[in-house]
């Protein structure tokens, strides 16, 4: 019986090439679209699902809450604290505090290269399961002159080399033995670095600013025991800090460590998401097009179903019941989906590279991978059962009675139902229109808008060796260079920084009320050359030597003091540095547009200066370079030259978005892709049911564009249908997610209308094909069909 089903399942397939082929090629763009996608979400949930202790790691978080209702959460956290909560609470099994990524020169012998990596305490490789290939996890890190350093790293430097006890000089002043070599870290580690160093060489060097309880400035992760009582810990912690710091208004949380890379968006101090967001997204539009794919396949399999009526009506009739029929037509279902299986699987290796390199991952596909294995499998499962469920149910209804007498037809039922599926797969198709031109429109938008200063034509070097000990000499010769028109000098980049501070004093203020200010230090030709506009007063200038001491404030912070005219009040920071307000600028974007602009003051103070910054005429950017190189060379020979692009970092910034939208908009087109080779084989059919009709109308007088309007009207009314139900969930949806945007567009009728013209437009073309081939052919042809 069964080799009979197969045989019979064969002679269908190759009987109905064009139908067969539509559907098995609908069916492998599907499943492989959903089955990279599905690897990427997979991805994404295994981001440091590596290590051992992931039920007991945490990492630590401030929640700040200020007077004038502002709640922040960061995960910058106290220099001293970890061994000090390490020793005095025994939840805590081990602790290391962790840099943000440090970006160091390395050198050995004629070698030099910069690397990038954190310091960190002792316990660091005992909490994380990061292996090494050489040494020590629990003595790695026990000296203060220690690295550890990747197999890269090692290689780099060292070649073939054992680069046990081998010695690097870091920035041309210290030298570090090595004591381990790390195996290949993770790809799906959110921690990544090239060496380790002990985190009391870190604190030594910076102790001055570091051992401060009231400072915030590195990354504190905890390994709790079994039995520890999280809430309980946290409070106890708050408890410490509140015993340093008189005044405190932070409050700890302690978060899982796992969780802080799919969950970490906090509004007002509350958890709202973060890029899981983005996976759910994507999850959805993985089902989305599995959906549309088996739709394809139901329509067309209930519309070729009155070629098998007679078959299943012989069947019936020498005693198959409908179970048995069920089971063969789900049958033939599952073997479909089993040619689009192995299409699909070419497909994925081809598109793969292309994906990873769109989406900056590294995914593999193998079918001895149990993941892997896993999710082709479920999509097999799920589109055979989907794509095949109704059509067998409904073939497998047909009354054996009024098949053998020529009495059936394509009924209404299964006409009804393949007009609803056709209206549902337009709807999500227009969702995803929709949600495609939002998506890049709003990504433009941040690409375009107005950030407060022009970042065209700025690049900047950080100090190295010598420079910041010529400041006046550097400065002088790149403004002499012809293809410069501004230097300014500052202690950070002003689209990415993260100094804040609640501790500023000014006329007015309330006793208890804290306000948090970001702040960085910057020359008197800092806003000249950033082009940015003082709103009211002045800059800094050479021409007052007391600007030293005196600060320019952006419209947010004057707002957040409850000032009408902010120059010439008294401002004092830190109890110590007393100055006024000179200058208002502009609110200029000084983080992701995702945020509002918050307050800001700017002060002039050269000693933290690390940064030149210069502004280049249009056109002479190597010039720019070359200039920039030289000062490299004269003043700091030993470092390579590194410099960087302004408008390079605002697009960093959205670097993750402008991907995520990119593969959004390729899996979006490509399910209307799907979705338009199904509508093209139902056209088919349809315009074959009515060969006959078509050639007595053209008979009786009914020109080619009647005959073209007659057959689309039908398929443009059901996209009209799908347009009424898919316009208004489509703007629902992308108006919610605009709204984790401080800054957005708004998404306007046009948008809409547009999505569903498209659709019009698209759904017309495909049917319109073979509506003009059958209007246009010769009416005896089409009088002798059948």
């Amino acid at each position: 019986m069964l080799k009979n089903y197969l045989l019979i399942t064969l002679r269908t397939l190759f009987r109905n090439k064009a139908f067969s082929s539509i559907n098995i090629v609908g069916l492998a763009f599907g499943m492989s679209c959903s089955l990279i996608i599905l690897l990427w979400v997979n991805d994404e949930m295994s981001v440091d699902a590596f290590h051992e202790h992931n039920d007991r790691l945490y990492r630590v978080l401030e929640k700040q809450s200020y007077t004038n209702g502002s709640v922040f959460v960061f995960s910058s956290t106290p220099g001293p604290m970890a061994p000090v909560i390490k020793e005095k609470f025994p939840e805590i099994e081990l602790a290391s505090r962790v840099t943000w990524p440090e970006n160091r020169l390395f050198v050995v012998k004629e070698k030099s290269f910069y690397q990038e990596g954190r310091f960190v305490d002792a316990d660091f490789l005992q909490m994380f399961s990061f292996k090494l290939s050489q040494g020590d996890t629990a003595t790695a890190l026990k000296s203060m002159y220690s690295i550890v350093v990747s197999k890269g790293m090692a290689e780099r430097f060292f070649g073939d080399e054992n680069p046990i006890g081998k010695v690097l000089v870091m920035d041309n002043e210290d030298s570090f033995t090595v004591s381990a070599v790390l195996d290949d870290i993770p790809s799906t580690s959110s921690i990544k670095f090239d060496y380790l160093i002990s985190f009391d060489y870190y604190y030594k060097k910076n102790e001055n600013w570091l051992g401060q309880w009231g400072n915030n400035n590195i990354r504190t992760n905890l390994l709790l025991r079994k039995d520890a009582n999280v809430a309980a810990l946290a409070g106890k912690m708050t408890q410490e800090l509140n015993a340093q710091v008189e005044g405190s208004n932070v409050t700890f949380m302690l978060q899982i460590f796992q969780d802080a890379y799919l969950y970490g968006k906090f509004e007002n101090g509350v958890l709202t998401g973060g890029r899981i967001e983005y996976v759910r997204i994507f999850l959805i539009v993985a089902i989305l097009v599995l959906v549309i794919a088996s739709i394809n396949f139901m329509n067309l399999t209930t519309a070729q179903s009155a070629k098998r009526a007679k078959e299943v009506g012989l069947r019936k009739t020498v005693g198959a019941v409908r179970g048995q029929l069920t089971a063969q037509f789900l049958g033939e279902s599952m073997l479909m989906v089993a040619f689009s299986s192995m299409l699909a699987i070419a497909i994925s290796f081809l598109m793969l590279p292309i994906f990873n390199q769109i989406a900056d991952k590294q995914l593999q596909l193998s079918l001895v991978d149990i993941p892997s294995l896993s999710i082709f499998i479920a999509i097999i499962l799920f589109t055979g059962l989907l794509s095949g469920s109704y059509p067998a149910f409904y073939v497998s209804s047909f009354q054996p009675s009024k098949v053998l007498k020529g009495q059936m037809k394509s009924g209404t039922g299964a006409a009804q139902f393949r007009k609803v599926l056709v209206v549902l797969q337009f709807s999500l198709s227009i969702i995803l229109i929709i949600s495609t031109i939002v998506v890049y429109k709003q990504l433009n938008f941040v690409q375009q808008k107005d950030i407060g200063f022009n970042r065209g034509n700025v690049m900047y070097m950080r100090f190295q060796g010598d420079v910041a000990k010529h400041k006046e000499a550097i400065y002088q010769q790149l403004k002499d260079n012809a293809a410069i028109e501004h230097v300014s000098f500052s202690s950070a980049n002003p689209i990415d920084f993260g100094n804040s501070t609640s501790n500023l004093v000014w006329e007015g203020k309330a006793p208890d009320e804290q306000i948090l200010f970001s702040n960085f230090s910057a020359d008197e030709d800092f806003v000249t050359t950033m082009q940015m506009d003082i709103v009211e007063g002045r800059g800094f200038s050479k021409e007052f030597p007391t600007d030293t001491s005196n600060f320019i404030i952006n419209e947010a912070a004057k707002k957040a003091m409850g000032f009408n005219v902010a120059a010439e009040q008294s401002l004092t920071l830190w109890g110590e540095r007393k100055g006024k307000i000179i200058g208002v600028v502009k609110d200029f974007h000084f983080q992701s547009i995702h945020s509002k602009v918050e307050p800001l003051f700017i002060m002039f103070e050269p000693d933290w200066f690390s940064i030149v910054f210069i502004r280049h005429k249009s056109g002479e950017a190597q010039a720019a370079i070359s200039a920039l190189e030289s000062i490299n060379k004269q003043y700091a020979s030993a470092y390579p030259f590194n410099y960087n692009v302004m408008d390079a970092d605002w697009d960093n910034l959205y670097k993750s978005e402008e991907r995520t939208g990119r593969l959004f908009n390729y899996f979006a087109i490509l399910s209307i892709i799907i979705s338009c080779l199904g509508l093209f084989g139902l056209s088919a059919y349809a315009a074959e049911q009515r060969t006959k009709e078509l050639g007595v109308r053209r008979v009786l007088g009914a020109t080619s564009p009647v005959l073209v309007g007659l057959m689309a009207k039908d398929f443009a009314r059901l996209v009209i249908i799908a347009a009424l139900i898919g316009c208004p969930v489509g703007w629902r949806l992308m108006h919610t997610w605009l709204q984790s945007y401080a800054y957005h567009i708004d998404v306007d009728l046009l948008t809409v209308f547009l999505a569903a013209f498209a659709s019009l437009v698209v759904a017309l073309g495909t049917v319109g094909y073979h509506s003009l081939k059958v209007a246009l052919a010769n009416p005896a042809n089409s009088l002798r069909y059948e």
